[in-house]
């Protein structure tokens, strides 16, 4: 309502203005036309005389003629003038004035022509119209004057009345520019929170349909991977129940099943430990201070100490961030299962090398597009490189998967359930994680976390 009515004022003074204008554009036509017209009658008044005195020289009938034109002229231009002054309500007795003086000139000029005057007479008269013939050009100077203070005063009047206008004018256009100063603020926090909404609604959309997967993953360990070391179990323990029901038992059979009826209940606690410690991973937490992940890296070496110099690995650290916000037992699970898979994953007869650096990229160049939106613009990345086995690429999405494997246990232990414990370890921070590769040329597995130092 407050823009509509600055808008209807805004318009009304504008209309006012180019009124005003208007109408000292007239004053300004109205001033030349009185210029005009009092230049007119100066000029046929001496072509009259210059007429009348001709006739009284040459006695012909053309300057007679020509005479007689120029007082038909002469009326009609002060006829003009006097309905000009009456139009513009100006210079009334001047106009009065005018008409008796050029009234009585022309009279003069009248009986001058006549042939019963005497010499003497035309000379005063002529003498008489002269002093006549500068009342009429005074009068005229008079009009021109009047017109010029009225032109004038309608200017002043004209310039306060702009003054006026123009301020009136930009304080409604300095209200009406801060309305839509405030209006646009409001809309664009309006379309920023909308957003922002809209990004946690993805956000949430994400997560849900990462918790779908993860529950359709959990589904599918518990009706194969977890059955089939019961099946074994079962299947075994029914083979010793048989091998126990003969007369004549053979301990060796009995033993070996009984062998892989432990193997079995082994492999089936370490897949329960690890859906566990999934599980554990999984849940919301929050992360208030703020780590050195260089020591998190050095304590995890530390704690793989052996492992890494029974396999001779070399792990080089070349840069990592000293102050960022995170979980330091969630980094240290995601480098120790980083790291392991680097040397887990040799190839043969090859010592493994494993690289770990990183740098800060900003938002746009994440090649992640399941990042929350709602991150910061810049971003630690950190990369785990290795010379080991590689894998191809297109099974990238594959090996992120509860419980997903490429390679057979006879060939390498594990569940398979370790890069998915990374990946979600960097959704709770916020982050991402993918990987490079090559087969038999090793891996990159590149990290993403948001780069928080300033919070």
């Amino acid at each position: 309502m407050l823009s509509l009515a600055l808008i209807v004022g805004y318009f009304i003074t504008s209309l006012f203005f180019l009124n005003r204008t208007w109408q000292s554009g007239k004053q300004a036509e109205q001033y030349g036309l009185t210029v005009e017209k009092t230049n007119a009658i100066i000029q046929h008044t001496s072509q009259l005389e210059s007429a009348a005195y001709s006739y009284i020289i040459t006695q012909s009938n053309e300057s007679s003629a020509i005479y007689l034109h120029k007082k038909e002229s002469l009326l009609q231009n002060v006829k003009r003038l006097n309905a000009h002054c009456s139009a513009h309500h100006f210079a009334g007795d001047e106009t009065s004035t005018l008409n008796y003086l050029i009234s009585q000139r022309i009279d003069m000029l009248d009986e001058m022509m006549k042939d019963t005057m005497s010499s003497e007479s035309k000379k005063e008269k002529m003498s008489f119209g002269n002093e006549t013939t500068m009342q009429i050009l005074n009068t005229l100077s008079r009009i021109r004057t009047v017109n010029n203070e009225m032109r004038e005063l309608n200017q002043r009047k004209a310039s306060v009345a702009n003054r006026n206008t123009i301020m009136l004018l930009t304080v409604f256009g300095a209200v009406m520019m801060l309305i839509v100063f405030i209006s646009f603020f409001i809309m664009r926090k309006e379309i920023l929170r909308s957003e922002r909404y809209l990004r946690e609604i993805n956000q949430i959309n994400l997560e849900l349909s990462s918790m779908n997967e993860n529950l359709e993953n959990f589904a599918y360990v518990a009706s194969h991977d977890l059955n089939e070391p019961l099946r074994k179990i079962r299947t075994f323990g029914e083979l010793i129940e048989i091998e126990l029901n003969n007369e004549s038992v053979d301990r060796k059979t009995v033993v070996s099943h009984i062998h892989r009826m432990q193997s079995a209940a082994e492999r089936m606690q370490e897949l329960i430990e690890d859906l566990l410690s999934y599980s554990r991973i999984s849940r919301q937490f929050s992360i208030t201070e703020k780590i050195d992940l260089q020591k998190a890296v050095q304590t995890v070496l530390s704690d793989l100490e052996i492992t890494i110099k029974e396999h001779k690995a070399e792990v080089n650290i070349h840069s990592l961030p000293n102050s960022i916000l995170a979980d330091e037992i969630q980094m240290r699970q995601l480098f120790q299962n980083l790291v392991s898979n680097g040397i887990k994953f040799k190839k043969d007869n090859v010592n493994p090398i494993i690289d770990i650096k990183s740098e800060r990229v900003t938002a746009v160049e994440l090649p992640c597009a399941e990042l929350p939106k709602n991150n910061p613009q810049m971003y630690w990345k950190i990369s785990v490189s290795d010379n080991g086995i590689g894998f191809d690429e297109k099974y990238l999405d594959k090996i992120f998967g509860v419980f997903q494997r490429l390679h057979g246990r006879s060939s390498y232990e594990g569940t398979g359930i370790g890069l998915s414990i990374c990946k979600k370890i960097c959704e709770n921070h916020k982050g991402a994680i993918t990987a490079n590769s090559t087969e038999g040329s090793g891996a990159t597995f590149v990290v993403f976390l948001p780069d928080n130092q300033n919070k």
